[in-house]
């Protein structure tokens, strides 16, 4: 516990300097910054119709386990001393204790920041060695751009030349310096209209110059087999228990992916869920037939048939659960950060008041009651006096004042603390 404490106290120090010294176009494990950031700067280099066209998708093997000891100890701005000792702690498993060489502290808070910075410094180095030339009096411009979430990047270019020849001998050498490799069996060099995933979307260009974001296919088979998987390990609880599991699940899910171009996908992968449900349902009366079936588990909602729901079981009125309908999560526009924004530079502080504001705003949608009890509690929490927003997990609590319930926003922490107390 106390290490943890020793490590997040440099961590305040250390990560103003991290948010200055970064690359701007990194996205990974950094304030107000998120996988969406780096989806959408791919879309806005790629989109163009002068756009680049060839892409190194770039793997790390092992990046958190393999930073050279010695780069972090020279290049980090921190006490070398107590760094060492982080780095060559090791770590205890089934009782034995494993020394480290390499790498960066098991499961410490400051070790992505570490990472991070070991990193930074490649998207200068690509922009300063790779200049435009000429051609028969013609400028050409190598269309370099990289994007970066954590050990997971991307570098673009204008042709596949210039990503063999001078691009992956740089990127080589600059992770060589950090006791870094790339994974020859993952890295790979991909023309855009083939497309190419990252961060689990797929991004592609077709003919009409059209680019498109949609959920990869690793991703969606790994969605239906968690859905799968779900089901079939509850096939004995009530209709409304399994609804309450698969529905965070399902929203969670679509919530990700709604910022892309994912409508098709969504339909598709909502037929599988709900034949699933089907098999769920059709296994639980192997004697009944299928109208029966139907009739029991099955509701028509708002002008929709066919809706998977269960009764709430209220005395005084009908009240149905239903099944997240997959499609009923549209597509929003995702406003992506200003890459050169600071978040400890002062300047920058009502730009960042007004984004959180209004990605707070987006999560509420539809919500406007919790939207009025935000604003009520002029956006910070009652217990801790700090500012409700998406970075923290927060949550609803009821208290009866003066006869009435009143509703109010506070952190999930303050929370347990609270009923700790109690």
């Amino acid at each position: 516990m106390k290490d943890r404490a020793m490590q997040a106290l440099y961590l305040m120090a250390l990560d103003p300097i991290a948010e200055t010294t970064g690359d701007n176009h990194s996205y990974g494990f950094r304030k107000h910054r998120c996988t969406h950031d780096a989806i959408e700067q791919c879309y806005i280099v790629l989109s163009r119709s002068v756009a680049p066209e060839w892409i190194l998708e770039g793997d790390i093997k092992g990046c958190f386990d393999h930073i050279s000891h010695a780069w972090l100890i020279n290049n980090i701005p921190m006490d070398k001393e107590i760094l060492r000792k982080w780095l060559e702690c090791g770590y205890v498993f089934n009782g034995e204790l494993f020394p480290t060489e390499e790498g960066t502290p098991q499961g410490g808070i400051i070790s992505p920041t570490l990472a991070n910075m070991a990193l930074d410094g490649l998207q200068d180095l690509l922009e300063k060695s790779v200049k435009k030339y000429q051609v028969n009096y013609k400028k050409i411009v190598p269309k370099i751009h990289l994007v970066r979430y954590a050990d997971d990047f991307i570098v673009t270019a204008k042709d596949k030349k210039t990503i063999e020849q001078v691009i992956l001998p740089l990127v080589r050498k600059f992770l060589a310096e950090r006791g870094l490799t790339l994974s020859e069996e993952k890295t790979k060099i991909t023309h855009i209209n083939e497309g190419f995933d990252f961060l689990g979307f797929n991004i592609r260009k077709f003919r009409n110059n059209t680019l498109l974001t949609t959920p990869s296919k690793d991703a969606q088979k790994r969605f239906c087999e968690k859905i799968r998987k779900t089901i079939e390990a509850n096939k004995c609880v009530k209709q409304k228990s399994l609804i309450m599991m698969l529905n965070p699940i399902i929203k969670g899910w679509g919530n990700y992916y709604k910022y892309g171009t994912s409508a098709k996908v969504f339909h598709r992968i909502d037929w599988e869920i709900f034949k699933k449900i089907w098999q769920w349902a059709r296994r639980r009366h192997p004697q009944k037939c299928k109208g029966w079936v139907k009739d029991k588990y099955f509701r028509t909602l708002n002008g929709r048939s066919w809706r998977f729901a269960a009764d709430m079981g209220k005395k005084d009125k009908i009240d149905y659960i239903e099944l997240t309908y997959l499609p009923t999560i549209h597509h929003e526009k995702f406003v992506k950060v200003r890459h050169y924004a600071n978040p400890y530079d002062p300047a920058d502080k009502s730009y960042y008041e007004w984004r959180e504001t209004y990605r707070m705003k987006q999560t509420l949608k539809g919500r406007q009651s919790l939207i009025n009890i935000w604003k009520r509690q002029n956006k910070v929490c009652p217990v801790c006096g700090e500012r409700i927003d998406r970075e923290r997990p927060w949550s609803i609590t009821e208290q009866i004042v003066s006869g009435q319930k009143v509703r109010t926003l506070v952190h999930t922490s303050c929370k347990r603390k609270m009923q700790s107390r109690l």
